[in-house]
């Protein structure tokens, strides 16, 4: 029988409920912002042209939309919460914000293959709450939670996360959603797979294998001097 996970909501004092009234804070100012010609949002071109603060203002705003921000709120506050009870809040606080950079970055480089989506405004918010809800099903993955009375493997809970954001990609336009298809990838590799950390485990354990084989390459028998001993001759390594 899986092992079952108690899905929890929060103290106020978390990290994930920190997060949660940045995201509703800064959504209401960064649309009256962007109302009076202010652009926070991470868009591309205007990052290409030197308003590198972007790559910083865009992390705590969602879409500025009613539902996508309360429901943004409401993961980083309720899964954020259950993902930070697992793994703490300093690891919790570098996941999210570094997973959610890497993903603007990496929307960087795709408008550079694609200048298309250049123009488009990307939200930060959005991607944080996307990253914790797979997040949290890769952390507990074979184990089991409860979620509104329906028990769901962590598999599945992340399954689900991916599933809505495939629909997003059908229902609205395709190129809006790739930073969150880039932070999915990263948190997969993170949370899923222990990269980097793991990759780095593995790369030392090859280079420690390796300078092992190096070495023992140079060792050689030598004969321990079968004339003086007699009968049975003697191995040293040297």
């Amino acid at each position: 029988m899986a092992q079952q996970v108690q899905f929890v909501l929060p103290s106020f004092r978390n990290a994930s409920t920190a997060l949660a009234v940045a995201v509703v804070a800064a959504s209401v100012f960064w649309k009256v912002a962007f109302t009076a010609g202010v652009v926070l949002y991470l868009v591309p071109q205007d990052v290409f042209r030197g308003h590198v603060w972007q790559l910083v203002t865009w992390l705590p705003a969602a879409m500025p939309d009613t539902g996508s921000v309360i429901f943004s709120a409401l993961i980083l506050w309720g899964t954020g919460g259950s993902l930070e009870q697992l793994w703490g809040k300093p690891r919790f606080l570098r996941f999210v914000l570094v997973t959610t950079s890497l993903g603007g970055a990496a929307t960087l480089l795709t408008a550079l293959v694609f200048p298309a989506i250049g123009a488009f405004p990307f939200f930060g918010g959005n991607i944080m709450s996307a990253i914790v809800w797979v997040g949290y099903g890769c952390a507990i993955w074979e184990r089991s939670t409860n979620i509104f009375g329906y028990p769901l493997t962590g598999r599945t809970f992340a399954m689900i996360g991916v599933l809505l954001l495939a629909l997003n990609a059908v229902f609205s336009q395709w190129y809006l959603l790739i930073a969150e298809a880039w932070a999915l990838a990263f948190t997969f590799a993170y949370a899923r797979f222990g990269f980097p950390s793991e990759f780095i485990i593995r790369f030392r354990s090859w280079q420690l294998e390796r300078d092992l084989k190096k070495r023992s390459s140079h060792l050689k028998g030598i004969d321990g001097g079968r004339r003086n001993v007699g009968g049975d001759s003697d191995k040293y390594l040297h």
